[in-house]
Parts: C-alpha cells; structure tokens; sequence
C-alpha cells in the first residue's frame, strides 16, 4: 500500500543538511526547491505532480540533503523509502512506472546543458495567462504566467503505461492539465503564430471541450483554429463539467 503524506502551503518538505534516505513522488500540488549551488549561488525551481524530489538520498548517492524544499500550494506525495523502492521492482512493473518516469524526467533535465525555459534578454511578453478557478490557478502554481515563447501548449499529464513508454521523447507541454479525461491530448490547445502576423489558438485534433469567450472552437478529429485579438479573453478546456478556466491577456 502505498505511503501518502500530505502537505500545506508553507510546509518544509525537506531541509538541507538533514540526514534522510527517502524521496518523494509528487501527487498533487507544487513544491519550490532551494538548491545551493558549488559556487555559493541558490537557483530556484519549482516542482509539481509527476515529478520527484530527494532521489539523491534514496539512491545513496548523498547522506544529507543538498536542497531545501517547501510546498507552494497544499498537496500530497507519495514516500519512497528503500524498502518501498525493493517492493516496487520486485513486484508488478505497473507499479514501478510512476517512480521511473519521474527519475528519467529529472536525469534528463540534469543533462540539459542549454536549458530552453531559461529566460534570456531576448524574452517577449506575447500575452499574460491567469486562472480564473481552482484547478487552473492549480495549473500555474497560484500566479500569472507570462506566454514568453511560441509555440505555447497546454496539455495533460500523461503518466506512462509500460517501461516501453519510458523511452518515448518527452513533449514539451507550457502548462500541465492533471486529473483530465483520456480525450484532452498531451498537445491538446496551442497558441501560435497566425499566417497574418498575429496570434491563433489551434485545437489539436481536438477530443474535448474547449471554448474561447463562449464560443465552442472545434469539432470532430481535425486541427482547428480561432483568432487571438489584442485584449482580454477567456478560455475554457479540458472537462465539460469540471473545466480549466484561464483568463487569457494578448499583449502584441
């Protein structure tokens, strides 16, 4: 049975220096990690559900923490101690997938000398994204997201199904739907460049309910398109019943 602890806003998960052996397998919520560097520098990050921290110390490669981590948002995470780790390969590989896919994320991050989320000099604002209820704020960490690239995707979360998926070329996804239905995709809403110069929002094969200021945008299984005008505008996704509302500022 697998062993959950919950969080709140403002708790330390982990704090460096202390001596433990355990990670922590993210289930919901978001969590910022403190990360003091060789040259005495702190780089920031953040870390939600799906990903893993303090993989360090359950694999013995640190006997104290190197990181601080503190929730942002009240969650829940999934403890992996040694024991645990020898059940989940000794039993049903199911199983072990989660915590898998969730060590590849990060040695594949750890490997990427030229990370592209880096923001550099060259950064534009081409509009501002806000949750407007809970499980959009949720998406973006309880605070606006700037659109700083093109193309920008929101998709879902899709843990994979088998070890073969581990090996599969991670999409890149802007802004990670969790608890979606199988029909909104892992590219499932794009905002992109027009052919006139300006800003579209491209429905990719669309499954799902989307809607832009209360118009239904796509049906069926083809690619479809609405303009993105200077100004504000509201998008709905995801679930019918239960959607992700943004409130979406085009600024060029």
């Amino acid at each position: 049975m697998a062993n959950i602890m919950t969080f709140k806003e403002g708790d330390t998960l982990i704090g460096r220096g202390d001596r433990e052996s355990v990670a922590y397998l993210i289930k919901s919520g978001w969590v910022e990690v403190h990360l003091k560097k060789h040259n005495g520098e702190i780089e920031v990050f953040t870390l939600q559900a799906g990903e893993i921290v303090g993989e360090l110390g359950l694999a013995g490669l640190s006997h104290q923490r190197t990181a601080t981590v503190i929730a942002l948002t009240d969650g829940e995470v999934e403890v992996i101690d040694q024991g645990a780790l020898i059940r989940l390969v000794n039993g049903p590989g199911s199983s072990l997938t989660p915590l898998l896919a969730a060590l590849f994320s990060r040695l594949r991050t750890a490997l990427v000398e030229d990370d592209p989320y880096d923001l550099d000099d060259t950064f534009v604002s081409y509009a501002k994204l806000e949750g407007l209820n809970a499980s959009a704020r949720q998406a973006l960490c309880n605070q606006p997201r700037m659109v700083g690239h093109l193309p920008w995707v929101f998709g879902a979360i899709r843990p994979p199904q088998s070890v073969t998926d581990l090996f599969r070329e991670p999409k890149r996804i802007d802004v990670k739907l969790a608890g979606c239905s199988k029909l909104v995709r892992e590219e499932h809403i794009i905002i992109e460049t027009s052919e006139d110069g300006g800003l579209q929002l491209r429905v990719v094969e669309y499954g799902d309910y989307c809607e832009l200021d209360d118009e239904r945008v796509g049906y069926g299984k083809t690619d479809a398109t609405a303009s993105l005008t200077v100004g504000k505008h509201t998008l709905s996704l995801g679930d019918r019943s239960n959607p992700f509302i943004f409130s979406l500022q085009v600024l060029m």
